[in-house]
């Protein structure tokens, strides 16, 4: 009934046992990471039947259908399974009064403007247009920025609090996070009497890449080439003159092993700008070139230390390895899946490796769909696997 969340040592109670005890868990956690936790929905037990008449039609007319292939069933097998682990996925619901805004943030991530957020104000309610409209969560704290367009955008800064597990722990997260959950531009957001959107944010981040101090670019990239896939070169803050092409090469010169879930993040970020480089057709250059060979690199890898069972490394791109706690292999795991379901040309989505490490990210999900899941972890699995069924059933 009760476990020990591994990454923040707190003790964590079951869907299961929180139905059963009429209390509430604790506010806040002072230290780490709060762990997600799951309301699963309940499914019936037994279907309604519904009689059919009978059709009549003459056998000499009727074409014999083409009889399925072996592959034919193993892809919608795992095309039903995939479609139930992003439903009862989906059925998780977060608390403004027990999660912090990194875990609700990586919710959005997945579930973009559906996910559903247990309020002490509100009730239930979007998770976004929550913390949008002013909802307080910890960790999430937007402040006024400057203004663009002739003073008619006003723009957003999201505090950061590098290697946080409650608020933004890397430099334009929030942003990418958005940007991958397809949020619109548009979007309002509400800084007490001030209304602006989400452009507010994202014009924010492009003036303030020249103020990153932290020379990290992955979110960056990704936030723009999505917001702005037609600028490709701006005015920055302190008149720097910007381009993707100055970030990826600052990129490239990170170490993968070293980086935050073994490098996957910034690998995602090279993806992002390569993809949006082609669209526009923009000139070759050594850097793009470097920037392709690595991702190609970083998929072949994947491919190489993949395990028995399908699933992919405990130590992501560094070495071959398996972990026998179950939520650190969802977090290698999931994590590398995202990336490849991210960067694999069409043409190998549907290789059996592929398909391998899918069903692998499904059979964790499963025997975890009960337990608190570090949100890292859980929602970029998912994440993976939605990528990876619209790209496969497209």
């Amino acid at each position: 009934m009760m476990r020990v969340c591994p990454r923040c040592s707190r003790a964590c109670w079951s869907p299961l046992a929180l139905a059963q005890r009429a209390r509430c868990l604790p506010m806040w956690v002072a230290v780490g990471m709060a762990c997600c936790l799951g309301t699963i929905g309940c499914r019936p037990t037994v279907e309604q039947a519904v009689e059919l008449q009978p059709v009549r039609y003459d056998l000499a007319d009727r074409a014999e259908p083409p009889q399925a292939t072996a592959e034919d069933r193993a892809h919608g097998e795992l095309t039903e399974r995939l479609e139930r682990v992003l439903a009862v996925g989906s059925k998780r619901i977060l608390s403004a009064s027990r999660h912090a805004a990194w875990q609700i943030m990586h919710g959005v991530l997945c579930y973009g403007p559906q996910l559903q957020l247990d309020t002490p104000d509100r009730g239930r309610v979007g998770a976004l247009d929550y913390l949008l409209s002013g909802g307080q969560v910890q960790g999430f704290e937007l402040m006024l920025g400057d203004l663009f367009s002739d003073g008619r955008l006003r723009g957003v800064q999201a505090k950061l609090e590098p290697g946080s597990y409650q608020g933004q722990g890397h430099v334009d997260q929030w942003i990418a996070i958005m940007a991958m959950a397809d949020i619109p531009l548009d979007t309002p957001i509400q800084l007490g009497e001030v209304q602006t959107t989400v452009e507010g944010l994202a014009r924010q981040a492009q003036y303030d890449v020249s103020r990153n101090l932290l020379d990290e670019y992955s979110w960056t990239l990704i936030a723009l080439t999505h917001y702005f896939p037609h600028e490709p070169r701006w005015v920055a803050w302190g008149d720097y003159e910007v381009s993707w092409e100055m970030l990826v090469e600052q990129e490239l010169r990170r170490e993968l092993d070293t980086s935050p879930c073994g490098g996957t993040h910034r690998m995602a970020g090279l993806v992002a700008a390569v993809n949006a480089h082609r669209r526009l057709g923009l000139p070759d250059s050594p850097i793009w070139q470097a920037a392709r060979e690595r991702i190609e690199r970083m998929l072949e890898r994947v491919e190489q230390l993949r395990l028995p069972d399908g699933n992919l490394s405990a130590y992501y791109f560094a070495k071959l390895g398996a972990s026998h706690d179950v939520h650190a292999q969802l977090a290698s795991t999931g994590h590398l899946f995202e990336f490849c379901a991210l960067a694999l040309p069409e043409q190998r989505l549907r290789e059996a490796w592929v398909a391998q490490a899918a069903t692998a990210v499904c059979r964790l999900l499963e025997v975890t769909e009960r337990e608190e899941v570090d949100c890292g972890a859980l929602y970029h699995a998912l994440r993976g696997l939605k990528i990876y069924r619209a790209r496969i059933t497209r």
